[in-house]
């Protein structure tokens, strides 16, 4: 098999550099998005577990026993996301050094 030309290496590059800017970049907040929502689900988690059962609850312990459940929720959702950006990207990764 004929080695591929230097003008061959340069499009390839270019172009997975290109789908890496377009495809992949705009989607790095999602790391962000992920640990805050992981550790506002694991500090909220535990400040039920070990907090007092008071008699009564208030408005605001039902908003955040809400905002808890909502971000255990989407905890598997973005867990995913994050796993498929990250195996995408070390795609891209070893397509652009290969």
């Amino acid at each position: 098999m004929n080695k591929a030309s230097k003008r061959w290496d340069m499009l390839r590059h270019s172009v997975l550099e290109r789908t890496r800017r377009e495809v992949i970049e705009p989607f790095g907040p999602l790391y962000l998005i992920f640990l805050g929502t992981s550790v506002f689900y694991l500090i909220g988690l535990g400040q039920l577990s070990l907090a007092q059962k008071p008699t009564e609850y208030s408005v605001l312990a039902a908003i955040s026993i809400i905002a808890i459940a909502t971000a255990g929720l989407a905890l598997p959702f973005l867990t995913g996301a994050v796993l498929t950006l990250r195996a995408a990207d070390r795609k891209l990764e070893r397509l652009q050094c290969g």
